[in-house]
């Protein structure tokens, strides 16, 4: 008995060694911001689509015919952006969500919750918690009912004794961009905030061995009202976590910072349209009480696979379904337009954007940035494919009364971003950003879409003088005079009306917890069904063609601008 106890105690004592000497692969695959790029084509403009969920697939079974345990996470922004999320979202909505259908079948483990999967309402987010087989998370999105996490805050995954957590965190932005019934019973904690409280208390209840912070969240912020993007100061400021991955600002992203001498954390963006997916291995090993870990990393490049048949067949129901959606005729256009024009002046291509808003709104005046600035759309037959050219995103129409001096105040704000102070020809028109290069993605110093132009009024944006100062409002596009006095219904989209790019708030000075009391008027409908019942309404849309509003001096602008739009569409 003696010898079987001293064998036992040999036995315990040599399992007890092996648990504390552990070695183990992690291996993780992060996408972010897709936007509902599902398919292989682009069936706004009948052309090939790079990147991809079919694409993803066919790498995703290659990676985990390597490591069948690879954990598959998204960083949010899936629901929004191409015509299936807009048909499944809000067309044919008795089936599952197309976008849960899809990463089902690649068996995701997790996703964070964005903005833009708010943004179509609580019929749609609601439903899609249900229809995946994967959580949604979001640690700092609150049920206010019951001061607990609206969406579940974190997942605990258990690999070769290993306990891997992820931690969702959401920008708070949301009530900034959208109409407050779309996120009714929720509120939006700060990022850092929300993580100073879960990642002790994860550290303290979960033990993990490996702790990710799945963030819709960019790297730097750039909102003065909120930590929009706060993938720096996490990291920063919250000791603790292994591997932060980012998204929300559509851009790539491969950065260590260093907390202290023995502590660091990799911060990874693959950025938007599932062109490229993060692959992350961190091998952690177990040895005498103490845990190291390695981290390495790298961007794939999804465009190197071929369309996965298999997943293409469990999609095609949808796909056929959203051609047919695109197919539908619901107007005429008598001209063609240019995207690209809206950023030199008064554009027919957004024209036919503020017709609809006052339209729609029965308003004055009509505030419109561009959404899109690589779209041409020729005259003749308007089909529903051609209607996301214009509104690619469902944001509302709102009406609000500013002053006219209020109304100044926007305008100089917009133009401020936009346009860059000329001395001579030979300057710029556009701001650029100052370290932007030919092959840049992003070259504006502000991003496009909050180029926001008036229309209702005629005025002239004098870019020989400094921000703030550029604007000269001549007179109502009725003939009628503009009084800085004076109150006018405005027709503003939701994103604008809460506050984003600080139109109403830094330029017209309207204070934030004002911006609700001004609102006089909402659509029935998002701007996409708005547009689609503006022309089923006219039938035949004549964009306007008049020059209500232009830079001066015009011909130093329409130099500058040729040299500036063709450096922007230079771009990878």
């Amino acid at each position: 008995m003696k010898i079987k106890f001293f064998s036992t105690l040999i036995t315990l004592s040599l399992l007890a060694s092996c648990a504390q000497n552990r070695s183990a692969l992690v291996r993780i695959i992060h996408t972010t911001d897709v936007h509902g790029n599902l398919f292989t084509q682009d069936y706004i403009n009948n052309t090939p689509m790079t990147g991809g969920m079919a694409r993803f697939s066919s790498m995703v079974k290659a990676v985990r015919a390597e490591n069948p345990k690879t954990l598959l996470l998204d960083g949010g922004d899936i629901l929004q952006g191409e015509p299936v999320t807009y048909y499944s979202n809000y067309i044919d909505t008795l089936k599952p969500n197309a976008v849960a259908v899809a990463m089902n079948y690649l068996k995701y483990d997790a996703a964070t919750i964005g903005n833009h999967d708010v943004e179509p309402g609580h019929q749609t987010y609601d439903k899609f918690v249900k229809d995946a087989t994967f959580p949604l998370l979001g640690a700092n999105v609150i049920n206010t009912q019951t001061n607990k996490p609206y969406f579940k805050p974190y997942q605990v995954f258990k690999q070769d004794g290993l306990r891997i957590v992820v931690v969702g965190f959401t920008t708070p932005a949301i009530p900034q961009w959208l109409p407050d019934h779309l996120w009714s019973g929720m509120r939006f904690e700060d990022v850092v905030k929300s993580a100073k409280e879960w990642i002790p208390r994860l550290q303290k209840t979960e033990k993990p061995d490996v702790l990710i912070a799945l963030l819709h969240s960019g790297l730097k912020n750039h909102n003065d009202d909120y930590l929009e993007d706060a993938g720096e100061v996490l990291a920063k400021e919250v000791p603790g976590i292994d591997l932060i991955l980012l998204g929300h600002d559509h851009r790539q992203s491969n950065k260590w910072i260093k907390r202290s001498e023995t502590d660091s954390v990799l911060l990874l963006n693959p950025a938007n349209h599932l062109d490229w997916a993060s692959d992350i291995q961190i091998q952690v090993k177990k040895s005498k009480g103490q845990t190291t870990k390695t981290i390495s990393s790298k961007f794939v490049d999804i465009n190197r696979y071929e369309a996965d048949a298999e997943y293409s067949k469990v999609l095609s129901e949808y796909e056929e379904g959203v051609k047919s959606f695109l197919s539908k005729k619901v107007g005429v256009l008598s001209d063609s337009v240019q995207a690209l024009a809206a950023l030199k002046g008064s554009s027919p291509y957004l024209n036919v954007v503020h017709q609809m808003q006052l339209f729609t709104a029965k308003a004055d005046i009509s505030f419109a940035a561009p959404l899109n600035t690589r779209t041409e759309i020729p005259s003749g037959d308007i089909y529903v494919r051609d209607l996301f050219k214009w509104c690619p995103f469902s944001n509302y129409l709102y009406t609000m009364e500013l002053t006219g001096q209020e109304i100044k105040g926007y305008l100089e704000h917009s133009y401020g971003g936009w346009a860059a102070q000329m001395s001579s020809p030979e300057d710029r028109l556009i701001a650029m950003r100052p370290d932007a290069k030919a092959g840049d993605k992003y070259k504006t110093l502000i991003p496009t879409y909050n180029f926001s132009s008036a229309y209702g009024l005629d005025y002239e944006v004098d870019v020989t003088k400094p921000a703030g100062q550029r604007i000269t409002i001549k007179r109502l596009s009725n003939g009628k005079a503009f009084n800085l006095d004076s109150k006018y219904r405005v027709a503003v989209n939701s994103y604008r009306a809460g506050g984003a790019g600080g139109m109403l708030t830094t330029g017209a000075g309207i204070p934030k917890e004002e911006l609700k009391s001004r609102i006089v008027g909402a659509s029935q409908y998002d701007q996409f069904f708005s547009l689609f019942k503006y022309f089923e309404n006219q039938g035949l849309v004549k964009p306007d063609t008049r020059k209500n509003w232009l830079f001066i001096p015009q011909a130093w602008a329409e130099e500058a601008a040729k040299r500036d739009i063709a450096f922007i569409i230079d771009a990878k």
